[in-house]
């Protein structure tokens, strides 16, 4: 013993040093400082742009209750997890497996560098991105985006108008400087072993990759994250903030890269036989005669009891012109008096609701009776291409000439290719037009494709041709910069100004081209129809803003069509049943609407459609289901929506509107999965794949 000390006793504590140092750079040292580095800034990025998203919707956040502050910022840890353990896996691989003298080589330096550079970038480009987004929709990143991306002129000139393009500009390139300047010296900087034991290094490794696999899977439930998991709140703006724009994005894309065959999983579906014959029981009418069509249970022939007419038809799909500045939606400060004045001459359906939330989904109710589906539109769908039954195929076939006039590009959304193979013959837009387009603008004014079809309809009728005209307007679109010298104007000094400036200019273009047309012999052999395509101004809040997806329609023929207003709950696919059966004959068809005349005022329903919330409205009931979560009930009383207590739930009434809704849309899902929403003779000469194409 020597000073208390035996002889031959182990140096425990440089043992314990050995051992410290080799979890320390095991843990710390360069082969990992990269990963947690970039990992711990992916997360306080994320979480910087939640809580900047909570502060700027406070206003809509008032009736949110602490607890759901703290669920969305918790919960919202796991969904940015998803996109950073994918990040951090090749990191981790690359890292793990390098040996220890690359890192002394500058390439390999420079790779490391060079990767934690592109994902701080990306995830601050997202972000940004997605906070204008969020900002401007209400909702993260999803096909919406993507959609607009895919067109870039027309998405140029809004982004340019709105948003502050040379800060972002700048950052761009600032940031990834700045990034490449602090990674090279944190990364490799402050020494540390890269030879240590490689048991301790395996251990790391195993548990780096183990990490990244469970958060990639957002925790440790049975199932990978799912977007359901959000939606814990009746606001559904702070459900939207808790997700992450990556996730939302990544699942869109998946969702449509397998056509949309796993939205199966989302929703608890009846059968594809029960849904069917539900369907076929909400839509199917006493004029109708079921066809002998086993793919599609909604192929009918529909026998209207009127003689056929064969009257001329324009449809005017109106961009944006719904909500509270529309005066026949019962609203008393009215920005549309000439569309109201119409309305007293008309058929008007007052409680008609669009399919979606976008110009998309709208032309797809209005144009083929189709409620659309999640993800992406099935304009763009390239199954969905060709054969696709459509109102103006059916007009075609009868023998009129078929016209799409649009003041914008008709290739945005796949429009034309759609249309050109659906039946419309000749399209007309802005670069076929003569007038000059205006600075800033979304596309040319109103008032130019209204005389643009004015003498295209005028030309036709004294060549004794009869014509299916669609006319999509376009100036009631942000940017909302719009002539001011037609009607009286508001200061163009902000943007509720300038909104309803383009109320204002949209109504006064619609009225002139009434003006025109009753002085031509087309206008008493005309019938017009005119809706609107989706709601504006959505209150973002409710899961779905049932009221704002209310739309005018209007069918106006005065001497063919009687005035009346019609209050029986409709929807955009309602239209075109509702139109030939005004023109008389017998057709064949499977559209998922009705004719409206023959609806009874209680049974009149919508389906709405809004991301992954589906949404069914009966008289003054609505039911609204997120993805996997019960389905919630609300009473609707004109603008207003108010979440029916549970204590007065009627449980039956809520699971046979659930079963109604899940029907028809499965319905819909499915003749859409086996490409059957087409002529039978379509299928069987060429077979459901070949059909598709």
């Amino acid at each position: 013993m020597d000073n208390g000390i035996l002889l031959g006793e182990p140096d425990s504590g440089g043992v314990s040093r050995r051992l410290t140092g080799v979890v320390r750079d095991a843990l710390f040292g360069q082969r990992v400082r990269a990963v947690w580095v970039l990992a711990g800034l992916g997360w306080t990025i994320f979480t910087c742009f939640r809580v900047g998203l909570l502060i700027a919707m406070r206003d809509v956040l008032i009736d949110v209750n602490g607890s759901d502050i703290a669920t969305c910022l918790l919960t919202g840890v796991r969904y940015d997890a998803v996109p950073i353990g994918f990040a951090m896996a090749p990191l981790v691989v690359g890292l793990s497996l390098a040996p220890p003298r690359a890192f002394g080589r500058k390439w390999f330096r420079r790779l490391i560098v060079g990767y934690g550079v592109g994902v701080t970038t990306l995830a601050l480009f997202a972000e940004t991105v997605g906070a204008a987004f969020f900002l401007h929709f209400g909702t993260r990143l999803n096909w919406v985006a993507m959609a607009y991306f895919g067109h870039f002129r027309e998405s140029a000139i809004f982004i340019w108008n709105a948003y502050p393009v040379w800060p972002l500009a700048i950052g761009i390139v600032a940031v990834p400087c700045a990034c490449w300047f602090v990674y090279r010296r944190v990364f490799w900087g402050g020494g540390g072993r890269l030879d240590g034991p490689a048991w301790a290094r395996a251990i790391v490794a195993a548990g780096l990759i183990g990490g990244c696999v469970l958060a990639g899977r957002g925790g440790l439930d049975p199932h990978p994250l799912r977007g359901g998991s959000a939606y814990f709140s009746e606001n559904n703006v702070i459900n939207q903030i808790t997700t992450n724009n990556f996730f939302t994005v990544t699942r869109a894309v998946l969702l449509q890269l397998k056509d949309n065959s796993d939205e199966g999983e989302l929703y608890p579906f009846p059968s594809r036989t029960e849904a069917a014959v539900t369907a076929a029981g909400l839509i199917l009418q006493s004029d109708d005669s079921p066809q002998a069509f086993r793919s599609n249970p909604l192929w009918r022939r529909t026998e209207t009891g009127r003689e056929r007419t064969d009257y001329n038809v324009v449809l005017i799909v109106m961009e944006g012109m719904a909500g509270s500045p529309v005066g026949a939606l019962g609203n008393a400060e009215t920005q549309t008096p000439n569309f109201d004045r119409l309305c007293e001459e008309g058929l008007l359906f007052r409680r008609m609701y669009a399919v979606g939330p976008r110009t998309a989904r709208g032309m797809t109710g209005v144009l083929c009776g189709y409620p659309d589906l999640g993800g992406q539109s099935i304009l763009k769908r390239e199954p969905a291409q060709g054969a696709f039954l459509t109102l103006p195929r059916i007009l075609r076939d009868r023998g009129y000439r078929t016209l799409f006039v649009y003041g914008g590009d008709p290739d945005f959304d796949n429009m034309r290719d759609f249309f050109g193979a659906g039946g419309i013959d000749t399209f007309i837009g802005e670069t076929q037009l003569s007038a000059g387009r205006e600075p800033g603008n979304w596309g040319l004014p109103d008032e130019v494709i209204f005389r643009e079809g004015h003498k295209l309809f005028r030309r036709m009728d004294r060549k004794g041709r009869r014509f299916f005209a669609v006319i999509l307007t376009v100036s009631n679109h942000e940017p909302f910069e719009v002539p001011l010298d037609k009607t009286a104007m508001l200061p163009h000094d902000t943007r509720e100004h300038k909104h309803a400036n383009a109320y204002r200019y949209a109504d006064w273009a619609l009225g002139d081209f009434f003006r025109m047309a009753r002085k031509e012999k087309y206008f008493s052999r005309t019938i017009f129809v005119l809706v609107a395509d989706h709601g504006r101004d959505l209150d973002r809040k409710p899961l779905i803003d049932v009221p704002g997806y209310r739309v005018p329609c209007l069918f106006y023929a005065p001497g063919i069509v009687p005035a009346r207003t019609i209050d029986t709950v409709a929807s955009q696919t309602d239209i075109a049943p509702t139109l030939l059966a005004l023109l008389g004959g017998s057709y064949e068809h499977c559209f998922f609407g009705r004719n409206l005349l023959k609806v009874s005022p209680d049974d009149g329903f919508a389906l709405l459609h809004e991301g992954d919330r589906l949404g069914w409205v009966r008289r003054d009931r609505a039911l609204l289901l997120p993805p996997r979560q019960t389905p919630r009930m609300y009473r609707i009383d004109g603008p207003h929506m108010e979440t029916i207590p549970a204590r007065k739930l009627d449980q039956r009434e809520r699971g046979l509107m659930q079963h109604e809704m899940l029907s028809y849309y499965e319905t819909a899902r499915q003749v859409y999965l086996n490409r059957s929403y087409r002529r039978p003779e379509a299928v069987r000469a060429n077979g459901p794949a070949k059909a598709a194409r």
